[in-house]
């Protein structure tokens, strides 16, 4: 797991690294844990790699750039052949490595009580505002929907009038969502695709959702705690 050294500061050069690429770490875990991986997917995160370095944010997202960069196209097809039986077999295989990527399920298998946390998690996402678009009929607890809905609300606080605004309650929504449900199942997850994952890519993606995520909440906190400070001096 990274080091987290914090330099703060709504213009320092690391808050801002870290807004113009957060949304980009969130897209591409989305798309490999909402999405059986395609020659598609894979060709458009090469480019993606290649072309925008605010897409790298942890040390093993830049693993997977070097990964991915020097993979030439004529291979992409083997790649995509491998990742997708990597995808099977970790997620919905007969005897899946990870039986399920929705939070009631996986957090009542960890706790070995079974608690719906769905009703919880719509409230968020109606009190928010947020409807989201289902192509494959996922559960609003499924890993993919919750971190989309942490990208939707920090594309909305990079809006500056938006942010000038609701900059505060966009901040305690994030960051009270990442500690009540994200935080709460999430890193297990990571923990059995660094442990389990055989693929480049599903193993690199274990890695960096076990980096991401405490820098991430540890940002916003970070960024929250000076707001509030600058409130007080005014």
């Amino acid at each position: 797991m990274m080091t987290m050294t914090l330099e703060m500061g709504r213009d320092s050069e690391e808050c801002i690294r870290w807004k113009q690429g957060r949304g980009w770490v969130y897209q591409l875990l989305i798309d490999f844990f909402g999405n059986r991986p395609s020659l598609s997917l894979i060709a458009q995160w090469q480019k993606h790699m290649v072309t925008r370095e605010e897409a790298v944010l942890t040390k093993e997202g830049q693993k997977l750039k070097s990964y991915l960069s020097n993979t030439m196209p004529e291979h992409f097809m083997e790649i995509c052949k491998v990742e997708r039986a990597e995808y099977h077999r970790l997620f919905d295989g007969v005897r899946p490595i990870l039986p399920s990527l929705c939070e009631s399920d996986y957090r009542s298998m960890l706790s070995k009580n079974s608690v719906d946390y769905t009703s919880d998690i719509r409230n968020s996402y109606a009190q928010s505002g947020i409807v989201f678009n289902k192509l494959h009929l996922e559960q609003d607890d499924h890993i993919s929907i919750e971190l989309e809905y942490m990208a939707v609300l920090g594309e909305r606080m990079s809006d500056d009038l938006r942010l000038r605004a609701s900059q505060h309650a966009l901040m305690d929504s994030q960051i009270q969502f990442l500690e009540q449900h994200v935080m709460q199942w999430v890193p297990s997850v990571a923990e059995a695709l660094c442990k389990e994952a055989r693929s480049p890519i599903y193993r690199s993606l274990g890695y960096i959702l076990q980096e991401f995520l405490p820098y991430d909440i540890a940002m916003l906190r970070s960024w929250r705690a000076e707001l509030n400070s600058c409130l007080i001096i005014s």
